[in-house]
């Protein structure tokens, strides 16, 4: 039998790649919280960056107009069944339902994980993930690929119709997921993770805060408070860290998928830090109360040598998104709602590229 040091530590390797998905309740956060109690970001003195973290912004400065979405009709009805041995539609969708693509030859051994964080609030009923990533892992080659999807990306959801990727979850649970990314991508899905959003600060809180990389900079507001980023490197409390990948008011959701992977490589990073191991036990009984998962102890151990590798060469963590060159604004002809068409070209060259095995 385990012992309960060992069952901790090998669920926490889980938990390290999992927290970063924990983003959207920064939200109800931002709203709850009273401004007195925030705790700004602190630059790091190494970085190179010149900016500030944060400071008010210039009155004169307005959000850039997003950019028009088309209201060319598309092709409606499916006139034929491409779906396969999918489940079939039970609605109908608003353009051709295009086929399944052939899935993926992944390398013997890979085990991908979808992360999904959900947007529910307390005594609400129904969410939608609007954090949705795929953690791909390599035991044998010793990588890890994170790819990330747009919360809007308008595509088939076998068993109901067309709609946003973000409602999946919300239509048919984990399991309409890996059909969903099985179906329009080719990506087997092995586990899944829900994570449950209460925990988030405390946890990054209980590490001591986390040294994000910013990659890019932002100025945004959250909580009444104006926040300024330059490039380099930022200690950030749980809070903070909240705001950081939630705010969207002057960007959108393609710069808040790097923010968000920025914050997953920066609490990565500190876990496995010496202070980070030291606090396995606090963080392992945090972690027990806001994740749902299918993932049990046997599917957990074998991942331990994978994570003492990627701490030691970061490197191997590759970052990958369906990026704003990958699709194309649109307005859905029924609903009016404003989508992102996928455009399938890009996309599946990002995949074969990155995920299909040459053997």
């Amino acid at each position: 039998m385990l012992s309960d040091r060992r069952l901790a530590i090998a669920t926490f390797v889980i938990f390290i790649f999992l927290i970063g998905a924990c983003t959207n309740v920064a939200g109800f956060l931002m709203s709850a919280m009273p401004a007195d109690d925030y705790v700004m970001a602190t630059i790091d003195p190494a970085a190179t960056a010149t900016a500030t973290p944060f400071g008010p912004l210039e009155p004169t400065i307005t959000p850039p107009p997003p950019p028009a979405a088309s209201a060319t009709p598309l092709p409606t009805p499916t006139s034929v069944e491409p779906w396969g041995d999918f489940p079939a539609p039970v609605e109908p969708s608003a353009i051709e339902i295009r086929r399944p693509m052939a899935p993926l030859k992944v390398p013997d051994g890979t085990i991908n994980i979808i992360i999904l964080g959900s947007d529910q609030r307390p005594y609400e009923y129904g969410h939608r993930t609007d954090t949705m990533m795929l953690l791909s892992l390599d035991p044998q080659a010793g990588t890890a690929t994170l790819l990330s999807f747009p919360r809007d990306l308008y595509v088939f959801i076998p068993g109901w119709r067309m709609d946003r990727i973000n409602t999946a979850d919300a239509n048919g649970g984990p399991q309409r997921v890996a059909q969903t990314l099985l179906y329009n991508f080719g990506l087997e899905v092995d586990h899944w993770v829900r994570v449950n959003f209460w925990g988030f600060t405390q946890a990054i809180d209980t590490l001591g805060g986390i040294d994000v990389q910013v990659g890019a900079g932002l100025r945004d507001e959250c909580g009444g408070i104006y926040w300024r980023y330059g490039e380099g490197t930022y200690h950030m409390d749980g809070f903070t860290a909240l705001c950081y990948v939630r705010m969207r008011h002057v960007t959108g959701d393609f710069d808040r998928m790097r923010r968000q992977q920025e914050v997953v490589l920066a609490i990565f990073n500190r876990v496995l830090s010496l202070d980070g191991l030291a606090r396995t036990p606090e963080l392992y009984t945090q972690f027990r109360t806001m994740v749902e998962t299918d993932m049990q102890i046997d599917d957990i151990l074998p991942l331990l040598p994978l994570a003492a590798k990627l701490s030691t060469d970061p490197s191997q963590i590759k970052r990958l998104e369906i990026g704003l060159e990958m699709g194309e604004l649109w307005r859905v002809p029924y609903s009016g709602a404003s989508v992102v068409l996928p455009k399938w070209e890009p996309i599946e060259a990002m995949l074969l590229e990155n995920f299909n095995s040459p053997q």
